[in-house]
C-alpha cells in the first residue's frame, strides 16, 4: 500500500512537471481511494507517512494559493492564536482565520520545498502522530530563512529553514496538519 501511494504520488508530480495533468494540489481522498482500488484494497487500514505527507504539502500548497476554504479540511490544529490576532473575525470562520493568518497576520503561507518524516508517535486510542521537518520555498524559489527577531542578532537567534510541522492522522487515514506555517512579527 505505501509503495503505491508513493508511486501514484510520484507519476503525479511527474504528469504535472510535463503539464499532462493538473498540477499540485492532488486531492489527497482520491489518491488513497485510487491507490486501494488499484491495489484491490478497500478497506481502512492505519494510515501511513505518505498519506500524512500528501496532508501537510497539500495543506500549504492551498494555503500559498489562496485556497483556504480547502485548506480547512486538512487543518487539525488550534485557532487560539488566529482568533486573538483577529478578534473582529469569528472563531467559527475558519476558512477566513486562515486567510488573515496568511495575508495581514505574518504567517509565511509558503509552498514546501522538502518535507523529511522526523517522527512516528504512535498511541493506543488515539491519532497517529507523525512529526516532518519542512522547509519551504520563497516565491523565487529559494529556500525561506527566518532570521533573527526583535532585536536579536544572528548568534542569539540564529536564522531557521527548517520548520517542524505535526499531522495527526486517524485510523480511517484521515490525516490533518497540526501547525501553522512559520510566523513573521
Amino acid at each position: 500500500m505505501f509503495k503505491n501511494i508513493i508511486l501514484l504520488f510520484l507519476m503525479t508530480l511527474t504528469l504535472s512537471a510535463c503539464n499532462l495533468v493538473e498540477a499540485l494540489p492532488v486531492s489527497i481522498e482520491k489518491a488513497i481511494t485510487a491507490v486501494r482500488a488499484f491495489s484491490g484494497n478497500e478497506q481502512n487500514q492505519a494510515p501511513t507517512e505518505a498519506q500524512a505527507h500528501l496532508a501537510l504539502e497539500e495543506f500549504f500548497v492551498l494555503l500559498n494559493q489562496g485556497q483556504y476554504e480547502r485548506a480547512v479540511r486538512l487543518y487539525g490544529g488550534s485557532y487560539e492564536v488566529l482568533t486573538y490576532f483577529n478578534p473582529d473575525l469569528a472563531p467559527e470562520d475558519k476558512a477566513g482565520l486562515l486567510q488573515a493568518a496568511c495575508e495581514l497576520n505574518g504567517f509565511m503561507c509558503l509552498s514546501p520545498l522538502s518535507i523529511t518524516l522526523s517522527i512516528i508517535e504512535i498511541r493506543e486510542n488515539q491519532p497517529q502522530e507523525f512529526v516532518f521537518e519542512v522547509t519551504f520555498a520563497n516565491p523565487d524559489g529559494s529556500e525561506f530563512v527566518l532570521g533573527p527577531c526583535c532585536g536579536a542578532d544572528e548568534e542569539t537567534m540564529p536564522p531557521q529553514t527548517y520548520f517542524t510541522v505535526r499531522v495527526a492522522c486517524d485510523n480511517d487515514t484521515i490525516c490533518q496538519v497540526l501547525d501553522l506555517p512559520p510566523y513573521v512579527p
